[in-house]
């Protein structure tokens, strides 16, 4: 965010590949040398036990997809710096493809680039939330979900990347899903902007085609403050698959918080109140006030909604209460807190979480692998 400055303090347990010197090229693909042998892992047993939620039985799809996201690079009619974004997106995943080795991967009639893109189709789970204090800072949270398959983790350890924003010139740290890019996952940058992406439940109609809502995840993480998410996704649409994105951002005027949610041809954004004890909980399903997209775009039967929803009156619960009671230590309880068994905000599911506070001038991030412990 030009001329703001900000204070960061980080507290985070969670090991860290720091590529923050190279080049946003140079970094993707260090970060995907780092994650080849479990990227190749991954796409071994998508292939081998394909399904409509994991893979696509042949490379139609990602060839559509860089062939749209080629052209809109070239479009003339998009604003200069969406495009330049989109010519540093396809450099990047070209550049992650050959850092995992995908080219020598051996799928028959897909090149490294495309099973990369198809990686791209893939979504973490989360639960996320925000808080407005008494003095009009944003208290923040999110878990990294992920079930493990039997005798097979998706994700073989935590992991957080860091490199440099050539939009801004910030330095960003995300969470890592070895088959992903950074940006649908927690992030926060040295400017005090917070990014992470709560995972929806959708239809299958959502994920026949379309730009990949992660691609719109990575790049909000480097053109927020530049251009609103809302306004990339206009551009991008149809999307394929969706999100709901929360971003907190510093600002003047004092901190500012939206989640927008979206997919395929339509979003609802949300503006966090101004007013103490205001806040926004999701949990893999779209909110109250995205109730017109829920109806087009949720799968149906939706059997899981009662726990998400158990899980979101549990959030309400903890928050309801007067704001000078509410505060770091109380969300960090909230976030160990084992009712609901299987889906608990803590569950042996939880990769990492991520919690913290937003000020005008400070930002506070605790970031730790697995689930939350209650402190002490």
């Amino acid at each position: 965010m030009p001329g703001i400055e900000i204070r960061v303090e980080v507290r985070n347990t969670i090991s860290t590949l720091d590529f923050a010197s190279l080049s946003i090229g140079e970094a993707h693909q260090e970060l995907g040398k780092a994650v080849a042998a479990q990227v190749q892992q991954i796409l071994h047993r998508r292939f081998q036990n394909p399904s409509p939620q994991s893979i696509h039985p042949s490379n139609i799809l990602a060839g559509k997809q860089l062939s749209s996201i080629a052209r809109l690079q070239q479009d003339p009619t998009l604003p200069t710096i969406l495009r330049q974004a989109l010519e540093l997106y396809l450099d990047c995943l070209n550049r992650w493809s050959r850092g995992a080795g995908l080219e020598s991967v051996g799928r028959k009639s897909w090149s490294g680039v495309e099973l990369a893109m198809q990686l791209q189709g893939d979504q973490p789970g989360c639960q996320s939330g925000v808080y407005r204090e008494g003095d009009g800072s944003v208290l923040f949270w999110h878990t990294e979900e992920d079930v493990d398959e039997p005798g097979f983790a998706r994700v073989d350890q935590p992991r957080l990347m860091r490199f440099s924003n050539p939009i801004n010139k910030s330095t960003i740290t995300s969470f890592i899903y070895p088959d992903l890019l950074p940006g649908p996952n927690f992030n926060w940058r040295s400017d005090g902007m917070v990014q992470f992406a709560d995972s929806l439940i959708l239809r299958e109609d959502c994920r026949k085609e379309g730009n990949p809502a992660n691609l719109i995840a990575w790049l909000s993480l480097l053109l927020e403050g530049e251009m609103p998410t809302p306004r990339i996704i206009q551009y991008l649409q149809p999307v394929f698959d969706g999100y709901a994105i929360f971003h907190l951002a510093p600002g003047s005027a004092g901190t500012r918080c939206r989640r927008v949610e979206f997919s395929v041809d339509r979003f609802q954004e949300t503006e966090l109140p101004t007013s103490p004890g205001g806040f926004l909980v999701q949990s893999n399903a779209f909110s109250l006030q995205a109730g017109s997209l829920a109806i087009q775009f949720e799968r149906d039967p939706f059997p899981s909604r009662r726990h998400f929803e158990s899980r979101i009156r549990r959030a309400e619960k903890a928050l309801n209460n007067s704001p000078s009671k509410v505060d770091l230590e109380r969300i960090q309880r909230m976030l160990a807190s084992r009712a609901g068994g299987r889906w608990a905000f803590a569950n042996k599911d939880v990769k990492a979480h991520l919690f913290g506070r937003l000020s005008s001038e400070s930002l506070e991030i605790h970031s730790h692998p697995g689930m939350a412990l209650l402190s002490g």
